[in-house]
């Protein structure tokens, strides 16, 4: 089955996005399967406000593995299959947590994999004391995006669209790095949601 990998800098909103996608393809009951980075496994079976509760929220490293959950698209008169993988926020440097060391290096396996890459940036993004404030992405997302433009799969979410000053963002981004796919979202309402399943239709 392939899949398809949400990756990003931690606090992102990953986890909301793929608790919210899945509701929006139509499930009401939302299995997660959740793979540890010792490669343990364990399932669990929520409903999407659960799924929220106890999965997402404010907070750095609320994810400490990989997170699937199985969906099915419609194609012809069958469907299509395929696994959507929340992950552990990605940081710069060395965290000193050894668990989400070996969190984030069990992201960056699987991104190597992975048959669909989803690239979640934040539109207003913190940052380092390093970086530049007028920078548009931080520089552990250009990693990601030069690393995302060598594969086929690859599509950036722009996340928090419904923030102001994210079109003007939004340009920056499109302008600077010309992904190859740019998809503009908001994980908490749902917006774009529709552009996604179809870009992931057509990669898996």
């Amino acid at each position: 089955m392939k899949t398809c990998l949400v990756i990003g800098r931690t606090n992102v909103g990953k986890t909301l996005f793929c608790v919210n996608f899945a509701e929006f393809i139509g499930l009401s009951k939302i299995d997660v399967y959740f793979t540890l980075p010792d490669g343990s496994r364990r399932q669990k079976r929520y409903e999407p406000a659960q799924a929220r509760h106890e999965l997402s929220g404010i907070g750095q490293h609320r994810t400490r593995c990989l997170q699937s959950i199985r969906l099915e698209l419609p194609q012809g008169k069958g469907t299509r299959q395929f696994l959507l993988t929340d992950s552990t926020g990605l940081a710069a440097g060395i965290h000193p947590d050894q668990g989400i060391r070996y969190a984030m290096a069990q992201t960056l396996d699987e991104l190597r994999y992975a048959d669909c890459i989803l690239h979640m940036v934040d539109v207003h993004p913190t940052r380092n004391d390093s970086e530049a404030a007028d920078d548009v992405l931080t520089e552990l997302d250009r990693q990601i995006a030069e690393f995302g433009q060598t594969r086929v799969g690859y599509a950036m979410l722009v996340n928090k669209v419904d923030l102001p000053g994210a079109d003007e963002k939004l340009e920056q981004i499109q302008r600077q790095y010309n992904p190859k796919s740019l998809l503009p979202i908001s994980a908490l309402y749902r917006k774009g949601f529709r552009e996604v399943k179809e870009y992931v239709w057509r990669m898996v």
